[in-house]
C-alpha cells in the first residue's frame, strides 16, 4: 500500500477545509510549523532543507504559505485540535488522523525539487541540499510502501569532510542501495549490516533500521511469531531480530515514545504497513 493509503485507513475522506486564512491563523501555523514540525522533518531526514527561514541562494524550495492546500491541512488541523476538550474525547482519534496527514505532506514539501541525478562528489553537500531531502524522502517512501527502487538516489559520500556528515550520508546511502537489492544471497544482509554500524545513537536511523528489518524479516514468520520466541532472545535469530525490531517501532509509535510528532506518526504507518495489520507484507508460502 502506498503511503497516502495508510494514511487512509480507518480515517474519515477530508472534507473540504472551512478553516480561516486569516494572517493570525498563518502567523499561528507559521509559528507552530518552525517550533513542532519543522524540527522533527528536519531530525527525521537530517536535512535543514525544512527549515524555510534559513533556506538561502538560488534554490529555496516553495515556501509553506504557498500550498494552499497543506494551508487549508494545517489550518483545519488546529481547529479541530483547539476544539478538544479533553485528551480522552471521542474526537481526538480523528485529530490524530488529521495529524497525520499533515506530517505527511509537511514531508512532501520536499517533492517540490525536480528529481536529478546525482554524481558523485568530492566535497561535502550542502545541509540544506533540496535534491536529497527530495532523494530521502523519496526513499523512505519506497521503504515504508514495500517497493524497490531500480536506482539509489541518495549523494554517496566524498572521501574526506566531517565524520559526522559523512556517516549520515553512509547511511542513507546505504538504506537507499538495499532498496535497490534483489535477493541475491548475501546482499541485503550487507547492506544491513553496513546500515547497524551507522546508527550512531540517533533515534531516526534507529526507527529507519528497524523498520528495514521489518521489511525483511516479517514475510519469513507467520503472525503471532512472538509467542514462541524462548525467553531469552539469541540475538543471531533472525526471529529475535524481527521481535526487537517490532517492539521498538511499536514503543516510538506511543504518545510517551517517540520524541517528536513526526516519528510518532511515521512510527505508526511502519506498524500498520509491517506489523498490525502488516498490509505491505508479503507472506512467504
Amino acid at each position: 500500500m502506498k503511503v497516502d493509503e495508510l494514511i487512509a485507513l480507518g480515517a474519515s475522506p477530508p472534507v473540504p477545509s472551512a478553516a480561516s486564512r486569516s494572517r493570525e491563523t498563518l502567523d499561528e501555523l507559521t509559528k507552530i510549523y518552525h517550533e513542532v514540525y519543522m524540527p522533527g522533518l528536519a531530525a527525521f531526514f537530517e536535512t535543514a532543507w525544512y527549515n524555510f527561514k534559513a533556506q538561502q541562494g538560488g534554490q529555496a524550495p516553495a515556501s509553506l504559505l504557498q500550498k494552499p492546500a497543506v494551508v487549508d491541512l494545517f489550518a483545519s488541523f488546529l481547529a479541530s485540535l483547539a476544539s478538544i476538550k479533553s485528551p480522552d474525547s471521542p474526537e481526538m482519534a480523528a485529530v490524530s488522523f488529521l495529524e497525520t496527514r499533515l506530517v505527511w505532506a509537511l514531508a512532501c514539501l520536499a517533492l517540490d525539487t525536480p528529481p536529478a541525478t546525482n554524481p558523485p562528489s568530492a566535497e561535502l553537500i550542502a545541509a540544506n541540499d533540496a535534491t536529497e531531502a527530495r532523494n530521502r524522502l523519496e526513499v523512505f517512501q519506497a521503504l515504508l510502501s514495500g517497493e524497490r527502487l531500480t536506482s539509489n538516489p541518495c549523494y554517496p559520500a566524498p572521501g574526506k569532510g566531517d565524520g559526522h556528515r559523512i556517516r549520515e550520508l553512509e547511511f542513507w546511502w546505504w538504506l537507499a542501495e538495499y532498496l535497490t537489492m534483489d535477493d541475491a544471497p548475501g546482499q541485503r544482509d550487507h547492506a544491513l549490516t553496513r546500515m547497524r554500524n551507522l546508527l550512531d545513537g540517533r533515534e531516526n536511523r534507529d526507527v529507519l533500521y528497524s523498520l528495514t528489518i521489518l521489511r525483511e524479516l516479517s514475510p519469513r514468520f507467520p503472525p503471532g511469531f512472538e509467542l514462541t520466541l524462548p525467553q531469552h532472545h539469541d540475538e543471531a535469530d533472525p526471529r529475535s531480530k524481527l521481535a526487537v525490531a517490532a517492539r521498538f517501532i511499536r514503543s516510538e509509535a506511543h504518545t510517551t515514545g517517540g520524541t517528536t510528532n513526526v516519528v510518532r506518526r511515521f512510527a505508526e504507518l511502519a506498524s500498520k504497513a509491517f506489523i498490525h495489520p502488516g498490509f505491505n507484507i508479503a507472506r512467504r508460502a
